[in-house]
């Protein structure tokens, strides 16, 4: 039996994970205030993990969407939110 090897989600060193998995810092967007959070590419909203300072939060996401995510509170200057989610349709495919 082969074994895969796959990256740990904890350990990010570039910005494609795996083979369908996109990593975004979305950190850039905080201002204190705003709790609705822009993606570059659509989403498979089915697997979207959000960490906020570094653990996993999707209890306190309100709502996803193809391309953005709703947090239940605002994050606040220095904070970090980064976003580990598989692209919409077929990525392995894609050029």
């Amino acid at each position: 039996m082969s074994r895969v090897n796959y990256p740990s989600p904890y350990v990010i060193t570039k910005d494609r994970v795996g083979s369908d998995l996109v990593y975004e810092n979305v950190s850039s967007q905080i201002n204190g205030s705003r709790t609705v959070f822009n993606l570059a590419q659509e989403a498979d909203t089915e697997r979207i993990f959000v960490y906020y300072n570094g653990l996993l939060i999707n209890a306190d996401v309100d709502s996803f969407s193809d391309q953005s995510f709703t947090l239940s509170f605002a994050p606040a200057s220095p904070d970090n939110v980064q976003v580990i989610y598989s692209i919409k349709g077929d990525p392995i495919n894609e050029t």
